[in-house]
């Protein structure tokens, strides 16, 4: 099978998936991926646009699984050799992204030339500028995060095909090597890594970088950083910039910032005392050659007591929910196993855009995180973390060793009941139904962002 079709049946298997579990106006009929998500769609006003976006998944997914190289023997040592940030060959081999959205792999109006020059699955390196940009607007400590040397002028990180798009052709200076990460506009240029903003939908969102992100950040990671780490989650600080276009007179302009020319920039992993930092989502990728999952290439001849290391440290954010009322949106990509060794050792987590924190508690923040329920704030961390992440590390170790997932699933029970949770959200945890993002159902929907939740069965339930 050629790679065009693989990639048809790997989006057409999400599709159906989807169908199970999510309120959407069609039935799952069709043999082709795009066959499928007209009839999913069907009477929706949005069919046509979805149709569309999934044959661009479908043909960023080939272009992926062409991409696909064997893993090397020595992983850590690749790692090294691969750039100046070692997190960077870990988050390069994921090949097909969320495990299970099926726009996973859609690049908006990318070319093929420019996803194989852009895109982490294709281990692409380029250059990123950094711009003079009027009315740019800077959160604290923002000089110091762009650049150490201070004196220069206020600058702007922009992406190189949002650089073009907007007309920006002559960068102050450049970083050299920049290569991209899981998210693919958020890439590393050695000791830092920068969120960029691109006018491109990539999986369920065109990706911006919002006024509130920006001043957000920093206040988040302020209070948030002690309590997190009293736990073993280091968070990784961030400062923000955005533009502020300027009206004929001179005057802010009433359309307010720029969303599309804006920057996060965040300290690296290893300079923060990780150096050996790997994304969630790629302890689950299998080798393309063996199907070895990388997480049981670390653990070696050691899996069993290598999970039971693992799933102690991805449950630290269900224990600062419990403490603090604040829910991490603890997904693979964003959320990371530190090692000592082969063995995983606490949590690096970075992106604050997707937490929810108890809104009485935080009365300065704006946008999304205040969120007064928490048992909506539980659902966000609930659905990134276990239907999602765990669950596609237990597939990936069940698979690679033929072994019932219900052998991995009990030791997550048995490690989540010595956490001795408030009853309600023990039940959340070990009995109830987990939410799901029912993201086909939200790419249908009038305003395609807001959450539409689903549920799916909870499998500790049985543990």
């Amino acid at each position: 099978m050629d790679a065009t079709a693989r990639a048809d049946a790997i989006v057409a298997d999400r599709l159906r998936a989807a169908a199970d579990r999510e309120p959407l106006p069609g039935k799952a009929e069709g043999d082709t991926a795009v066959d499928l998500a007209r009839s999913l769609a069907a009477g929706s006003v949005h069919a046509e646009r979805f149709a569309g976006e999934i044959a661009s998944a479908v043909r960023g997914t080939a272009l992926a699984l062409e991409a696909a190289r064997p893993h090397p023997h020595d992983l850590w040592a690749a790692a090294e050799a691969a750039h100046l940030d070692p997190s960077v060959w870990f988050e390069q081999a994921v090949l097909l992204g969320h495990p299970t959205h099926p726009l996973a792999r859609s690049r908006g109006e990318l070319t093929d030339d420019e996803i194989r020059a852009f895109a982490p699955e294709h281990r692409a390196r380029f250059d990123l500028g950094r711009y003079q940009v009027p009315g740019l607007t800077v959160w604290e400590g923002w000089r110091v995060a762009e650049d150490r040397e201070q004196l220069l002028p206020v600058r702007l990180p922009v992406h190189p095909w949002q650089a073009r798009r907007r007309g920006l052709t002559a960068p102050e200076s450049t970083w050299t090597g920049a290569a991209p990460l899981m998210s693919l506009r958020t890439v590393s240029v050695g000791d830092r890594h920068v969120k960029t903003a691109v006018d491109l939908q990539l999986t369920s969102a065109v990706r911006h970088v919002s006024a509130a992100a920006v001043s957000n950040g920093w206040q988040v990671w302020h209070r948030l950083e002690r309590p997190a780490a009293d736990l073993g989650i280091t968070l990784v600080p961030e400062r923000g910039a955005i533009s502020r276009p300027l009206g004929p007179d001179y005057t802010w302009s009433p359309a307010g910032p720029d969303t599309g020319l804006a920057a996060i920039v965040r300290p690296a992993p290893h300079t923060l005392g990780h150096p050996r930092a790997v994304p969630l989502a790629a302890l689950a990728e299998p080798d393309p050659a063996t199907g070895r999952p990388i997480g049981a290439a670390l653990a070696g001849n050691d899996l069993e007591q290598w999970w039971t290391a693992l799933v102690a440290v991805a449950l630290a954010p269900v224990r600062l929910f419990a403490t603090t009322g604040v829910a991490l949106e603890a997904h693979g990509q964003n959320t990371l196993a530190s090692f000592t060794g082969n063995r995983p050792a606490s949590l690096v987590y970075r992106d604050f855009g997707g937490i929810r924190v108890p809104t009485e508690d935080w009365p300065a923040l704006t946008g999304d995180l205040p969120e007064p329920d928490p048992a909506k704030r539980l659902a966000k961390l609930l659905a990134a973390l276990f239907p999602t992440t765990l669950t596609a590390l237990v597939q990936a170790l069940a698979e690679w060793t033929g072994t019932d997932p219900g052998t991995w699933w009990s030791t997550v029970a048995a490690a989540v009941r010595d956490l001795a949770l408030d009853q309600w959200i023990a039940a959340a945890v070990l009995r109830d139904p987990w939410p799901v993002k029912a993201t086909t159902a939200m790419r249908l929907a009038d305003h395609a962002t807001d959450d539409i939740w689903a549920s799916v069965d909870n499998p500790l339930a049985a543990a």
